[in-house]
């Protein structure tokens, strides 16, 4: 039996602009998703899980798409590496339908899981982002890398990748919107107002990489004073892209004014999601733990 699993994720700051090159500030949480493959003897696979009825298929027939689109897009990429076909179990903590890197997590277990079976190595996140560019059509992999590496990172997006280890801040919550409109659409729908308007994003864009390193730098020498300015200010940045909708604004507006609150601001794409605060919880928002390990692997 092989064992894998993979912690979900939150954006703390740097949210689009990672899209374009830029760093942001990204989260593991301690939410997990667990798989479990056990070897077969012959070359058919079982993919069970709680999302959606079983999947079984010839490890030589597979489909594509479907609830299970990632796990059968990291099969694809290693279908004719695998000794043997297997029955694959897929449990998870974290509800799908708040997002929190839940497809990010998946699809790292998987493919670790899946090496692991066939007795090689790669680079997961990079055969990862593949997966996530090739089914979303967008994304910076940062929820990719803090569910490989686990903590609070500093993140860079490929092609010129990197990744660092910052000090964990002070309580973090989340509060969901009720509604998630997706990471793809959303930036599609950004991507049509920059037409004929590149000039005035790329300087927004700027504005959102001085805030996501300040934050950055803040979080390094722990001064979480200044970190936490950093992430209210990125909120109005966010509200000038956009993507901050009147019920996001709502949840915000009555969450600073709770007693001991030091930021809060959209957690993700926006236009929907959830909205991170430092600090006390305010009402209405759920503690967050942060994960420590990223990937743990049992082969």
């Amino acid at each position: 039996m092989i064992r894998a699993s993979a912690p979900g994720s939150i954006m703390i700051t740097g949210e689009h602009a990672v899209v374009y090159g830029h760093r942001a500030m990204v989260a593991a949480i301690e939410q997990r998703v667990q798989v479990s493959l056990a070897p077969r003897s012959d070359r058919r696979i079982r993919i069970s899980s709680e999302i959606a009825p079983p999947l079984e298929a010839s490890l030589d027939g597979l489909a594509e798409g479907g609830p299970y689109r990632f796990v059968l897009a990291a099969l694809a990429l290693w279908q004719d590496r695998l000794p043997t076909g297997f029955d694959l179990e897929i449990t998870s903590q974290i509800d799908p339908t708040l997002g929190l890197g839940s497809s990010a997590a998946v699809t790292i277990a998987c493919l670790a899981a899946l090496a692991a079976h066939a007795g090689d190595s790669a680079d997961l996140h990079a055969q990862a982002h593949g997966i996530i560019l090739q089914i979303q059509g967008r994304g910076s992999g940062a929820d990719l890398a803090a569910s490989l590496k686990g903590g609070l990172l500093a993140y860079r997006a490929p092609p010129d990748g990197a990744h660092l280890a910052l000090p964990a801040p002070p309580q973090l919550s989340l509060r969901y919107a009720g509604y998630k409109t997706p990471t793809a659409e959303v930036l599609a729908q950004i991507a049509g107002r920059m037409t004929g308007r590149e000039a005035e994003f790329d300087a927004l864009y700027g504005e959102m990489s001085a805030s996501a390193e300040a934050a950055i730098g803040a979080a390094t020498t722990c001064d979480w004073t200044g970190f936490a300015a950093a992430l209210n200010h990125y909120q109005t940045l966010m509200e000038r892209l956009g993507v901050s909708d009147g019920n996001l604004d709502r949840i915000i507006a009555e969450a600073r004014q709770s007693p001991g609150l030091q930021a809060t601001k959209i957690s993700g794409s926006g236009l929907g999601d959830c909205v991170l605060a430092l600090g006390p919880p305010p009402p209405g928002f759920v503690p967050v733990e942060l994960a420590r390990e990223g990937l743990i692997l049992d082969a």
